[in-house]
Formats: structure tokens, sequence, C-alpha cells
């Protein structure tokens, strides 16, 4: 699921939004330790221009790691009240 970005920046790259790893973490409510996670896993693509170089998130990876993160609607559970 990772995807590259070409080393100049293309028409269609230029409209793409992309984001930091920090603002990935906000977005996701989660730390950068965990986005950087999901990168090893395959779990959240990303691009990177060269080995060791910025990496960036597009809003695209993002909707993608949502979707395959989905279990399904929250189902609420009401608590018993207990007898005292």
């Amino acid at each position: 699921m990772n995807t590259k970005q070409s080393p100049t920046p293309t028409a269609a790259d230029v409209s793409v939004e992309f984001y930091s790893l920090p603002q990935v973490a906000k977005i996701l409510h989660c730390s950068v330790r965990t986005v950087r996670r999901y990168l090893a896993d395959g779990r959240l693509g990303y691009s990177q221009e060269k080995k060791g170089g910025v990496i960036r998130v597009s809003a695209a990876d993002i909707a993608a790691y949502y979707e395959a993160s989905r279990r399904g609607p929250v189902i609420r559970r009401r608590r018993t009240p207990v007898a005292a």
C-alpha cells in the first residue's frame, strides 16, 4: 500500500494534499510513534522522495486507512442498574 512520489512533482502531485507525521497523528488521534508503526506495517501508505527523506502522507492514504480499518457501527450497551 506504499505510494511513491516522483522526484520532480507532476501536476497530480501538486494538487494532492500531503501531511507531515505530527499532522497525521493529530488526524488519527494517536501518537507519532503509532503512525510510524502503521507505516512500517503497511497499514498506512506514504510518499518519500528518497530513502531517509521526509515522509508525507496524502489525504487519499488516510482515507484508505479509514476504509481498511472500519469495523462497523458502534453498538452502545446500556448498563443495567445495580440494586443497592
